[in-house]
């Protein structure tokens, strides 16, 4: 395996090259569409591949495929000096890593901004070890406008269909600062998830088998430590006569399914001022 640098006029400096490791081919077609998006007087990336002889500056690795793992480790061997991105769904303990993320963040283009951003922390050139000491690998960190929130929030998400459990999730997982989804499938299994965990914001479905979201609601507002919880209902129902009866029951506001990525933006704009804007425990 060679990642030799070629000759300096056949390389391009003002990129940032990703080798991407252990993604399925149409993830990295999405990424190569990403990368090739216009960003004015911002650092570029492009796509290449490791067993070609083009230089890299960053391995993109999916740390949950154990052969991308080996594939790291040979291209390391021979290059000590690149930057490695992780892509986990867990918590990683290799001190190699540079940053981490979320694999969704590299699934998709709606998750393009949140991706690009970490490939922006890192630094230019070599020498990644020294990056490594000051930060830690976790599920991205803040950015620095936001480094005086500290808190990360967890969120329970209620619906008995799993794409839109799946589809909140990939949203979810678009903010800053959500480090825990959770799910449930019906109101019995959210209220005994309720009452083992504190979450910090709930969607809950109003449609379910057993108890209905109106119901759910009300019982989880008459839990002390639920009073002030922002709850989005989320329905295909969205008439006056049905917002009504989600306010009485407690909720914060609506969110209309299928869930779209417009509404969703809107959305958590709100949901992050409502949380950061909470100054002291719920009582």
């Amino acid at each position: 395996m060679e990642l030799n640098d070629l000759p300096q006029e056949h390389q391009h400096p003002a990129k940032m090259r990703v080798v991407p490791l252990g993604f399925e081919a149409d993830v990295v077609e999405k990424l190569e569409k990403i990368f090739q998006r216009d960003r004015a007087e911002q650092r570029a990336y492009t796509t290449i591949y490791p067993y070609t002889n083009e230089s890299a500056d960053i391995l993109l690795v999916n740390y949950d495929n154990p052969a991308a793992l080996s594939e790291k480790n040979a291209i390391l061997a021979q290059h000590p000096d690149l930057h490695i991105v992780a892509a986990s769904q867990g918590a990683l303990s290799d001190e190699s890593i540079t940053y981490s993320i979320h694999p969704y963040q590299v699934h998709g283009i709606l998750l393009a901004a949140r991706l690009l951003s970490t490939f922006d922390k890192v630094p230019d050139g070599s020498a990644p070890e020294a990056q490594s000491q000051t930060a830690t690998p976790a599920l991205e960190t803040p950015d620095n406008s936001s480094a005086d929130i500290a808190q990360s929030y967890s969120v329970l998400v209620v619906d008995d269909s799993v794409s839109i459990q799946k589809s909140l999730e990939i949203n979810l997982l678009t903010l800053q600062h959500i480090d825990h989804i959770d799910f449930a499938d019906s109101g019995e299994m959210a209220l005994e998830k309720i009452e083992a965990k504190q979450y910090d914001i709930i969607f809950l479905d109003v449609m379910m088998p057993g108890i209905d979201g109106y119901e759910t609601c009300t019982r989880i507002r008459q839990m002390p430590l639920y009073k002030k919880t922002p709850i989005v209902m989320v329905s295909a129902k969205c008439s006056p006569l049905d917002e009504v009866k989600g306010i009485v029951a407690g909720c914060t506001t609506y969110l209309t399914k299928p869930v779209q990525n417009e509404a969703f933006q809107k959305l958590s704009h709100r949901m992050m001022e409502w949380l950061v804007n909470k100054k002291t425990p719920q009582q």
